[in-house]
């Protein structure tokens, strides 16, 4: 009786992991969902008769649509061109975190364009704390290994 109930536990754990094609195809659907959001907001709001609900709408359906895009961009190149034979899982982890970073990176970018803050100088302070941290999130994962 026993055995009985501990192969239904491990059936139900296997059956709640989500597999690679699962993964991809939530992440394409709401990748597309994520650009239509963002394709009708950019249609049907004004940005100079608009309130902060406008602009939230709008930098919140380009950060997703931006995080979906770069991490199946990132994990198709991963999975095609990596040397190394990782787990897909990881290549998952590494490409969620990357887009992150990139996508918040460049909503940080368009914001200050549009306030007018976007200069030179600070285009590159923000190029070099992009650069050290994408360098410490990787020093710091192989002193782990």
């Amino acid at each position: 009786m026993q055995k009985v109930v501990k192969i239904d536990k491990i059936k139900a754990i296997k059956k709640k992991n989500m597999n690679l094609k699962q993964y991809l195809s939530f992440t394409l659907f709401s990748t597309l969902l994520a650009w239509l959001a963002w394709v009708v907001v950019i249609l049907n709001i004004n940005p100079f008769e608009t309130s902060l609900i406008g602009f939230i709408f709008f930098y919140t359906s380009l950060f997703l649509a931006l995080i979906g895009s770069i991490s199946l961009i990132i994990f198709l190149f991963y999975k095609f061109f990596a040397g190394d034979d990782l787990p897909l899982f990881k290549y998952v982890m590494i490409s969620l975190k990357q887009s992150l970073f990139t996508a918040c990176f460049l909503i940080l970018l368009i914001f200050l364009q549009m306030k007018s803050l976007l200069t030179w100088f600070n285009f590159s302070i923000l190029i070099i704390i992009f650069i050290l941290i994408i360098s410490f999130t990787i020093t710091i994962k192989k002193k782990h290994l």
